[in-house]
């Protein structure tokens, strides 16, 4: 076989390898993009039992805090900061019903853990007590006004939000209102395990 041939063969050789690297990658791209996709299921909440009682979500923000905050929280490293949301078109209905102090009260007695005075570090559980504003004009479905309120809760450490939940109460009732608290405390401790 003489040079000119081996040559010839060889740039032959080469076209058909970066033919199939040609059409190898289109394979695979277009399977990425049209191929069967896997369904990912969507974490909705902890699916605990008080978690199924009204709409409730909850989010792990900060995975590798978890431990950090499950540690303050346990050892009563944390401080309560909470509030209202008063409704911008109706009556202020819960100013009535429950007040911040109460509402700590209930976050105090569902925790367990005795809070420490002044800590340096700690866990920061930010609560807001939001009124349904069933007179709002944007709210035309009846399920949005099904409810009387949420509880929106931040566990946060540096200002870093680790975990967060958002529960509906369906009446203007301190007991229910106390449920749901205790519902989020129980909810943070099953994921902060």
């Amino acid at each position: 076989m003489s040079a000119s041939q081996k040559r010839a063969s060889q740039i032959v050789n080469n076209f058909f390898t970066l033919a199939s690297i040609i059409m190898i990658s289109v394979v695979i791209t277009l399977y990425s993009k049209y191929g069967p996709k896997v369904k990912k299921e969507v974490r909705v909440n902890s699916n605990l039992e008080c978690q199924k009682q009204t709409f409730t979500f909850d989010s792990i923000t900060r995975p590798e805090l978890l431990k950090d905050a499950s540690y303050f929280f346990k050892n009563g490293l944390y401080v309560l900061s909470g509030g209202f949301t008063k409704p911008r078109f109706g009556k202020f209905y819960l100013k009535n019903k429950i007040s911040v102090d109460e509402a700590d009260s209930f976050f105090r007695s569902s925790i367990a853990f005795a809070q420490r005075e002044n800590p340096v570090k700690y866990l920061k559980i930010k609560y807001e007590i939001i009124e349904n504003d069933k007179n709002d004009p944007r709210k035309k479905d009846e399920k949005s006004k099904s409810f009387a309120g949420t509880i929106l809760s931040s566990f946060r450490i540096n200002g870093k939000e680790v975990f967060m939940m958002e529960t509906n109460f369906l009446h203007y009732d301190k007991n229910e209102i106390k449920n749901r608290i205790e519902c989020t405390i129980k909810a943070f401790k099953h994921n902060a395990k």
